[in-house]
């Protein structure tokens, strides 16, 4: 299993907060658990509308939101009621399959991570993070 590098002083992403919203349960406990990683405080939702009950304005740095498997209206109308809340919030839109996942799911039943491949979602999250 991967672990970050130990650092010295603060991690850059420590305790910035993320909503993650995917239907995959298996890519959605190990995106978590990435970011969990590397200090970041993540709430995940399986839904747009479980989604819904845990945002508040100004309480998220980020938001990824896997889009493949909402319908767009509904992914459209939960962004615009975010953006029109809370202008400020950073979001992200997932829209491919995450390579990070071993080539066996979800057929195979688990998902597993090779340690380069765990490095180049946190490196992206680092970018996402940066810019919010």
């Amino acid at each position: 299993m991967y672990r970050p590098p130990p650092l010295r002083g603060r991690p850059l992403l420590e305790n910035k907060k993320v909503l993650l919203i995917d239907t995959s349960q298996p890519a959605r406990e190990l995106r978590a658990r990435v970011l969990r990683s590397h200090g970041i405080l993540v709430d995940a939702a399986e839904s747009l509308q479980a989604a819904g009950c845990l945002w508040r304005p100004h309480l998220y740095d980020l938001i990824l939101l896997d889009v493949r498997k909402h319908l767009p209206a509904e992914t459209l109308a939960f962004y615009e009621h975010i953006r029109d809340a809370s202008p400020g919030e950073r979001f992200a839109f997932l829209v491919g399959p995450p390579s990070y996942l071993s080539l066996t799911w979800p057929s195979g039943g688990m998902a597993v991570a090779a340690e380069e491949e765990f490095q180049q979602w946190a490196e992206t999250v680092k970018r996402f993070v940066a810019a919010a």
